[in-house]
């Protein structure tokens, strides 16, 4: 779930290369794309190699937009959401790469303002020949909705909806997409899939890279104990985002304490450094004792009965997945990995856990990425 991503370095630093123009529109579809930058094969590879990603080259120049594109929320109602949109400059695109970003605190640090994971998703896999998009999500980017972090349906239909968005630009191919997603960004891509398959739409494979998708089993339990500094952060974001969501008080899980920090460090979006520092260091003295005594006893309760209704654990796969984890993650259990394969493979999916090393939680997805990479230019299956 955490908050940074595999391209550790100064992205935003790097001089502008060429005059980027924004790309042809299918007309009446309400997207807007806002030309952004361009990285040239030459500092596509200073990012990689600084960032430590090996094995990986971008082997074209790739253009990078930002996309603002209708959807709606959870009552139906129309708002607009924003992301990323990149492109191979020079060759016509072999398929389409949908990356899920993992858990940041702030509008700004995202895929359409070139967020380091942005930059880098754009750099791996448009720089391999792929259109590549990145949704922001609701509540961030464009979005001043609350973010409902970790909320199943309201992350897939905002990946889902940038998808079709980009099959109204020019150049972007109509095949399934490949669907990637590291942390917070692993649980999205497995919503999307199980959204999209559930109305037809086929996807091409799914790697989901230290995702939390048993939450109320396993990732929950796992964080209330403790363990990693950015447990409170995960443990407070969900319960301000499923608040806003489920319409109940804030105060009816978390103590007023913690209900006020969270107003003041999420309300005014604050980076997770700052985050972590303010919010106890002990995960469960968030809470309320009622609702930690309803979760000791295995009571009913309307945050536990939500956390549960959002795992992205519990459907029939067409499309193969892969889920890779680092062993020594404290942040999301490797257990999520290994168990989720086991309960796709038990409904008849081509699903596989894949152990990249004794790699903590944000290490993992270095190691991860150029075997996604590989699997993809693979043409997936298997």
């Amino acid at each position: 779930m955490r908050r940074r991503s595999f391209l550790i370095g100064a992205a935003a630093s790097l001089p502008l290369a060429g005059c980027l123009a924004p790309p042809k529109l299918g007309a009446g579809t309400g997207v807007t794309v806002t030309p952004l930058k361009t990285y040239s094969t030459l500092q596509s590879s200073a990012l990689l190699k600084l960032a430590g990603v090996k094995g990986v080259a971008a082997a074209h120049a790739v253009d990078c937009y930002r996309v603002s594109y209708p959807s709606h929320d959870a009552k139906g109602r129309p708002i607009r959401l924003s992301g990323m949109f990149a492109m191979p400059r020079g060759v016509a695109a072999k398929g389409l790469v949908s990356w899920q970003h993992g858990t940041t605190t702030t509008r700004a640090e995202v895929p359409s303002n070139l967020s380091t994971d942005g930059a880098a998703a754009a750099i791996v896999f448009a720089g391999n020949g792929y259109a590549t998009v990145a949704a922001d999500y609701i509540g961030l980017g464009e979005s001043m909705l609350t973010h409902t972090y970790l909320v199943a349906d309201d992350t897939a239909r905002a990946v889902i909806d940038l998808i079709h968005a980009a099959r109204t630009i020019a150049g972007a191919p109509a095949t399934p997409p490949f669907l990637i997603g590291f942390s917070q960004g692993g649980h999205a891509s497995l919503a999307a899939q199980q959204t999209m398959e559930a109305a037809g739409e086929a996807v091409l494979g799914v790697a989901s890279v230290a995702g939390p998708h048993n939450l109320r089993t396993i990732s929950f339990p796992a964080a209330l104990k403790g363990g990693s500094p950015s447990h409170s952060l995960y443990l407070s974001y969900m319960a301000r985002g499923y608040s806003a969501r489920y319409d109940q008080p804030l105060e009816s899980v978390l103590t007023g304490q913690a209900a006020a920090l969270c107003h003041t460090l999420y309300d005014q979006p604050h980076k997770p450094d700052d985050i972590i520092a303010a919010l106890p260091k002990a995960p469960r003295s968030l809470f309320t004792p009622a609702f930690l005594d309803d979760f000791d006893q295995g009571r009913p309760n309307w945050l536990l009965q939500a956390i549960g209704a959002n795992e992205t654990s519990h459907f029939t796969s067409k499309a193969p997945v892969r889920l890779y984890y680092g062993h020594s993650d404290i942040d999301v259990p490797p257990a999520e990995a290994t168990t989720t394969a086991a309960m796709l493979t038990q409904r008849g999916a081509r699903a596989v856990s894949v152990d990249v090393g004794p790699y903590d939680h944000n290490p993992s997805i270095l190691h991860a990425a150029p075997l996604a990479l590989d699997w993809l230019l693979r043409g997936v299956p298997a």
